[in-house]
């Protein structure tokens, strides 16, 4: 719950240069920031646009995901 648990993200950036981010989505919702206060690290060459794929997130997500929100499309899931 909260920031308990720590996905594993991958970027097209992995191996560079990383920094403390906080990682948020675009529905301008409390719930949508998935690390504020957890010191979480991605490479700094990222920027807007860039792809990032967030592993292992299971079926919580993925039924989550799967409405519209505040505007937003449901996001596609890829079940391996």
């Amino acid at each position: 719950m909260d920031e308990a648990i720590k996905y594993r993200l991958l970027t097209p950036h992995d191996g560079g240069e990383t920094g403390a981010v906080v990682l948020a989505g675009p529905t301008c919702d409390s719930a949508d920031i998935l690390y504020e206060k957890t010191d979480y690290r991605l490479p700094m060459a990222l920027k807007a646009g860039d792809k990032v794929i967030i592993l292992s997130t299971g079926a919580y997500t993925t039924t989550y995901s799967s409405i519209a929100f505040n505007g937003m499309p449901p996001l596609a899931s890829v079940c391996i």
